[in-house]
Formats: structure tokens, sequence, C-alpha cells
């Protein structure tokens, strides 16, 4: 039997919790003359509310000017937002919900188990997401032919820690996972880049996700003979603690990060042991302005009370900018397949260094990774 499904609020979360603009749930809202539904599922409360907050600020904002501008066809966007609390189970709800109420596409999950939690229902409404925030998993497989995903993969990032290490020949390479189901899947994806340059870590270490064992390892790090380099595959508490207790035992390599942590958070946990840290970028540098889009992402956020620029907050840029162009090529009376055959055509979209380009049949739209490095003052370098 069908059912009617129930509307929902967008939720929007600013100096206090508010709901605003319910919207009606059932297939006009996808007419030639309604708004163009997008559906994110962010978390808006609890631990990564801090983060999600930033990536829904940035897509209203976007959101808000495009529709300034005459929307799509003179149909206005309407972005509705579930709050999921970083938790795949809520997540899967959400997607659910929001297809259900006429999302034309989803946009922005964030984190690997959250996104993949969502595909099920993508494959059964053949609704399109657009920028997962995640490096690895199911969303990375063929049969997630409703992904379009902009960020390189998680083996992309450790390739290029592997490959500038070894630039500069060296080849001692520590290994240091979280111990948990993040931290291992991560471990083996980083053991298929180690393959591919045929090299060994020198020592795989577990690293606990609050960092209590950081200091043992920062001693085990130290007793090393000839460490050329530390990659880390861990959430930003462990490494904090990680890189600032090794500090303390006199650990001077450099240390290797993932994109996710680059961020203002970490950069302000680890202090003055700044100097030496190196990130994985999947964006371009989100400070320099003579790439156009950069240059377009900062003016979105001149106005007050707005995010600061950061590599996340430029990658959920660009995700709802490719979106949006496909949108625009999808036309006034677009639907999701509409919608699919519009991004797997849109051609090359040039982000700087970041080259996008889906096509059917393949949808990892970029394999750009760049590196940058924090200066003693706590400053990225690329």
């Amino acid at each position: 039997m069908q059912h009617s499904p129930k509307p929902l609020r967008a939720v929007f979360t600013g100096a206090a919790l508010a709901l605003a603009a319910a919207f009606a749930g059932d297939a006009a809202a996808q007419s030639s003359t309604g708004p163009i539904i997008i559906g994110t599922s962010l978390p808006l409360t609890g631990p990564h509310a801090s983060t999600g907050k930033e990536l829904l600020s940035i897509m209203q904002s976007y959101v808000q000017r495009s529709n300034q501008q005459g929307g799509i066809a003179g149909r206005n966007l309407q972005l509705v937002a579930l709050d999921d609390h970083f938790s795949a189970s809520q997540t899967e709800l959400n997607a659910r919900r929001l297809v259900e109420n006429g999302a034309v596409a989803l946009l922005n999950c964030l984190g690997t188990s959250s996104c993949n939690a969502m595909l099920p229902t993508l494959q059964t409404s053949h609704t399109p997401l657009v920028g997962a925030m995640a490096g690895s998993g199911l969303l990375r497989e063929s049969a997630a032919r409703y992904v379009f995903n902009l960020r390189a993969s998680t083996e992309s990032e450790i390739t290029a820690m592997v490959h500038q290490i070894q630039s500069v020949g060296q080849n001692r390479i520590a290994l240091v996972y979280q111990s948990d189901e993040f931290g291992r899947s991560s471990l083996q994806t980083a053991h298929n880049a180690f393959r591919a340059a045929k090299l060994t870590p020198v020592i795989e270490l577990a690293l606990e996700a609050d960092g209590r064992n950081a200091a043992e390892l920062g001693k085990t790090l130290s007793a090393l003979d000839n460490l050329h380099g530390v990659i880390v595959l861990a959430s930003a508490p462990a490494t904090t603690a990680l890189i600032t207790q090794s500090r303390k035992q006199q650990v001077g390599v450099q240390f290797y990060n993932l994109a996710a942590q680059a961020n203002q958070a970490l950069v302000q946990g680890l202090g003055e042991h700044t100097r030496g840290v190196v990130f994985a970028t999947l964006v371009p540098s989100p400070w320099k302005a003579a790439i156009p889009a950069v240059k377009s992402y900062q003016q979105l956020l001149s106005s007050p009370g707005q995010p600061q620029p950061s590599y996340l907050g430029l990658e959920a840029y660009l995700n709802i900018h490719t979106l949006v162009e496909g949108l625009r090529k999808a036309g006034a009376e677009t639907s999701r397949a509409k919608l699919v055959s519009a991004l797997d055509s849109l051609g090359d979209m040039q982000y700087g260094p970041m080259r996008v380009r889906f096509a059917q049949g393949r949808h990892q739209g970029s394999g750009y990774v760049g590196l940058a490095m924090l200066n003693q003052h706590g400053g990225f370098i690329e």
C-alpha cells in the first residue's frame, strides 16, 4: 500500500536551534513551477555540529545568491537540511525522508559511514548524490551509479603522502591508525598504497580514538632508528594527542595527515607543535583568490556571520556549485533522471589545479590531491 510521505521541515542552526520553512511533501514539489528541492543530511547537533553548521551556512548562502540571480530558469532552489547527529542510522532515515518529499538530489553528506548509509535509498529512488565527503567505502564502488564524487579517494591521499616522502629519498615510514572501524579500514587502504610504491611500513601502531595511549606511541616512535615520516590515519582528537606527545618525546619527523584533519580546530589543539605537520588537500587553497571559484567562495563568505575560509568549506562550495551547474543544464523541468544525464555531460570543470569531469559510468570526478604544511604560526603553506 502506498502512503503519502510526511511533510518535513528544513532545520537551520544559528545562535539557537530553529525550525524554518516547512515544504509540501508530494510529487508536485518538483513541478515546472514550484521550487527545485535539494536535500542534505548533516550533523547539526552533537560533537560534529560545528562542521555541519559551517557546511550548511555555505549551502544556504549559495542558494540565496542563486535565487537572487534568477534561480534555475526562473525557478527558485530550496535547500532542506535534516540533522543526522553524525549517526549512520539517522542519515539513512533522513535520506529516505528527503527523497520521499521530493528532493531532486542529495548533497554534501559527511563521513564514510553516514554517506554509505544513503546508498540503498539512492539506488531504489535513482536520486543523485553530489559531493560525498568520504574517501572510501561503498560510494566508491561501481554499483554506486547515482553517486557523483568530487573529492579524490583516501587511497589517492595516502599515495600522495608516500610519493612526497619518497621524492626526497626517504622510505622509512611509520603508520599510525585509529583503533576502530575507520582506522582499520584506512589501514587496509594504506597497505594498497604502500604495495603500489613497493614499500613496507617500518611499524604499524594502533592509536585509541581518545588518544589515551598517545604518549606510549610517541615513546615507541622516538626509539625507532632513522625514521623518515609518520602517516596518521585518525580523527582530530587522537591526531592532536599523538603529535603533541610525540614532539614531547623529541620525534622531529614530519607527520602526514588526511585532508579531513586540515582545519583550524586541530591547528589550535596542536598549540606550539604545528611545525612539520602536513595535510593532504582535496581542493585548491581556500585563500588563493586568483582562482575564480575560490574568489567567488570568498565573496560568499564576506557578509557578517559567515564562517572563515577553510578547505572543507571550499569543498562544500564546489560541490553545490557543480550540482547547480547540472541543474542549469537539466533545465526548468528537471527530474532526477535528467539531472543524472546533465551531470554526466557537463564536460570539464576547472577549479584551479582541480579538474572535475564526470561521464556515464565514471563518477569519480577528480583525482586532485595536494599537500599543505603548517608553519610555526599555524598557517597552511602549499
